[in-house]
């Protein structure tokens, strides 16, 4: 009876055991799918937006040709300006882009580079709780400067 008893307990841990594995497991999935799900892109395949803010296309531009592809996107939405802050460092860098600096008052602005253009997003409050986004893209000057230093290097 006792070894019924303890084989009954050992089963029972066992497969407790692997359902709390699997639960685990698909929250950890879910965590990562709702990761990519928070984003959109509007214009650029490597800005990230989160799907709090709403996109105005009466203030939004984007100019193409073949060679250059830049524009100004605005957006806003319910979004505290510390968190939309930290979102655009930690998901810009996941798409190719390297923070370069950031400047506090009144509103916030965060640049980033990439090897031929540059993203600016300006933050500021809007009426009553609203935060407006301005995130402009474009390219990089390739300054005589920068070509002399490549070609020393």
């Amino acid at each position: 009876m006792k070894k019924l008893c303890i084989v009954l307990c050992l089963a029972f841990f066992v497969f407790s055991g692997c359902t709390w594995f699997n639960k685990t497991t698909q929250d950890t999935k879910q965590t990562q799918k709702s990761e990519t799900v928070n984003q959109v892109f509007y214009g650029f395949p490597d800005v990230p937006v989160p799907k709090e803010l709403t996109y105005i296309s009466e203030k939004s531009f984007v100019f193409e040709t073949p060679n250059v592809k830049a524009g100004i996107m605005v957006f806003d939405g319910n979004v505290d300006m510390q968190s939309l802050e930290n979102y655009f460092r930690i998901y810009l860098p996941k798409n190719g882009w390297r923070f370069v600096n950031s400047y506090r008052y009144k509103d916030v602005i965060l640049n980033f580079v990439k090897e031929d253009k540059t993203c600016n997003i300006k933050m500021s409050k809007g009426t009553f709780i609203n935060t407006e986004v301005e995130i402009w893209v474009g390219p990089t000057d390739k300054s005589p400067l920068q070509r002399k230093e490549v070609e020393l290097k």
